[in-house]
């Protein structure tokens, strides 16, 4: 029974995104774009499978897949896009974003025309190809779901491994942030506290000299 579990939350932890969606194609280069994004953990295999349906002509798609870490690297990209499959390893804990523009040929008028992209982005296990490693390896279909999830396991240690870190470094920042509030609450108070005896000793010395006390 835990072994049934633990494989449909290995099943669980590999992702699929599949969309279709229609893209206008417009004339400038900065519009006409969409943008799909999945998180991912650093390391996950990925495969990536697009392919732009016939259209009106005068229309050309392109795409560019990144991701939003600091060092913003970069996966593939694809000018006059048809129909590609390509595969890539993921080196930061980010967002995977892939961008298609669809640009209008010159000459062509902006009459609204659109192309259908079909687009599935695979991580984890359902990225690997499971058919060919049994061909190659020779594995009886029981050793190749045992592959399969063995590789889920491994995508879901590495990622409560990261989710540990990111704890661990969120603490952190909360406690380094605990402590410089506590440290501006109390030199507030030696300020207020300052302030208060400077004003009673400035009355006293004021009142001293105008006699009035």
């Amino acid at each position: 029974m835990r072994t049934v579990a633990l494989f449909f939350v290995a099943l669980l932890s590999a992702v699929t995104l599949a969309l279709e969606f229609d893209l206008q194609a417009t004339s400038d280069a900065n519009g006409g774009r969409r943008c799909l994004s999945q998180w991912l953990p650093r390391g996950s295999h990925v495969k990536v499978s697009a392919k732009v349906l016939p259209g009106f002509p005068g229309q050309k798609v392109h795409m560019e897949i990144h991701d939003d870490s600091p060092h913003i690297n970069q996966y593939g990209a694809r000018k006059q896009l048809d129909d590609v499959s390509f595969r890539f390893d993921t080196q930061a804990h980010a967002n995977v974003i892939a961008c298609f523009h669809n640009e209008l040929d010159q000459g062509y008028p902006g009459d609204g025309r659109s192309l259908t992209i079909q687009f599935k982005m695979d991580s984890g296990a359902m990225a690997e190809d499971f058919a060919k490693v049994q061909q190659e390896e020779k594995l009886k279909p029981m050793e190749v779901e045992l592959r399969r999830l063995a590789m889920s396991l491994d995508d879901i240690q590495d990622e409560l491994q990261y989710l540990k870190q990111r704890e661990g470094s969120l603490r952190d920042a909360n406690e380094m942030m605990n402590s410089r509030v506590r440290t501006f609450g109390i030199f507030s108070i030696s300020v207020l506290i300052a302030v208060a005896v400077y004003q009673v000793v400035y009355l006293r010395r004021f009142f001293h000299q105008k006699k009035l006390i």
